[in-house]
């Protein structure tokens, strides 16, 4: 089993127990500044890793380990870029699918992580700005490339192929992230011989350019068997409100305007669509096309579950309640939708 998780990277710098006076100018407060490996792609990749583990001490189980988790993005030559490879070593990803190019800065983020556990984000996206759909491809051919070690084991194709923040990467938009999606499906899936799972990750659409946003996304909802955004960015590709975070728990907040835009993202070719509400819980919904979920089929026992799924299934998920300890919310869609897409 094997995955691969692509799309933006940054490195953060947290700074954590944010006082959060309302002020513009108001002198804050922190607790602590912490570095780690932002981004989609490192979110998800080291989180995984970091899941997998497990007890693996030995140099060689280690490096088995490396085989399943794949880390592909594209950093700088520099300090915030050695940062991250250095986290991604440490968490047990591999880094043989990251692109480094001299000639641009790693992103860099500043995210103040409130008292409340919500969070604000301050991001250069550079190196993100320019990476091309071709090099991506170019990093995805070297995935059966091995890593120039002396196993003559064939490499398997990965489990699945998740994508994050399309939105925040203007190469890879619109147009030409569905032409991106459907090109490493078929590099991976090798010509359709094993079935590959594509997923893609939003964080942090907002209200700004709601248009810009359906835009990005859109022309590549055919491409994609897993969506997944939260109710705030789901607010916004569908133009209504979000709830109050006040709200009950036990309050309906998947509004009609909700469920609409939902089937409108199946009605044009995604297969299952996770919702995540925070505090709230989630949402998940799956196409009502039974030949759309048969192509998710396969004897991975991942990509089986899920194409068994029964077609036009709609179910609220409670939030697991935290009673002690600080809430640092920072990741958590991107473990939400690793959990998915491994299937169990």
């Amino acid at each position: 089993m094997s995955i691969i998780c692509a799309g933006l990277s940054c490195l953060d710098l947290q700074l954590v127990g944010c006082t959060q006076s309302g002020s513009e100018e108001a002198i804050e407060r922190y607790d602590e500044a912490v570095h780690c490996a932002g981004g989609s792609a490192s979110m998800t990749g080291t989180t995984l890793a970091l899941l997998l583990r497990g007890d693996a001490e030995s140099e060689e189980a280690q490096h088995q380990q490396q085989q399943h988790v794949h880390i592909l993005t594209k950093i700088g030559n520099d300090f915030a870029g050695t940062t991250l490879l250095e986290f991604y070593r440490r968490a047990g990803a591999s880094s043989r699918l990251v692109l480094e190019d001299e000639g641009v800065r790693t992103s860099m983020a500043v995210l103040p992580v409130y008292q409340n556990g919500k969070r604000g984000c301050f991001v250069n996206l550079a190196s993100n700005d320019g990476f091309e759909v071709d090099e991506l491809l170019g990093q995805v051919d070297a995935y059966f490339d091995g890593d120039g070690g002396d196993s003559t084991t064939p490499i398997q194709p990965p489990r699945a192929f998740l994508f994050g923040y399309p939105h925040l990467m203007p190469k890879m938009q619109g147009n030409a992230l569905s032409s991106m999606l459907e090109s490493v499906r078929q590099k991976l899936s090798l010509d359709g011989k094993n079935k590959v799972l594509m997923g893609v990750d939003l964080n942090g659409v907002d209200g700004s350019d709601a248009d810009a946003a359906k835009a990005a996304l859109i022309p590549a909802l055919g491409q994609i068997d897993v969506l997944h955004l939260n109710e705030d960015e789901a607010a916004v590709l569908s133009s209504s409100k979000s709830s109050d975070e006040n709200d009950n728990v036990a309050q309906d907040v998947v509004t009609p305007q909700l469920l609409s835009q939902i089937a409108s993202f199946h009605e044009q070719g995604c297969a299952v669509v996770l919702l995540s509400l925070g505090s709230k819980g989630s949402f998940v919904s799956v196409t009502s096309d039974i030949k759309r979920l048969q192509q998710l089929s396969s004897t991975d026992c991942s990509t089986m579950a899920m194409s068994q799924w029964a077609p036009g299934t709609q179910v609220r998920v409670p939030a697991f309640e935290i009673s002690h300890g600080d809430v640092n919310a920072n990741g958590a869609g991107d473990a939400f939708v690793l959990w998915i897409l491994l299937g169990c």
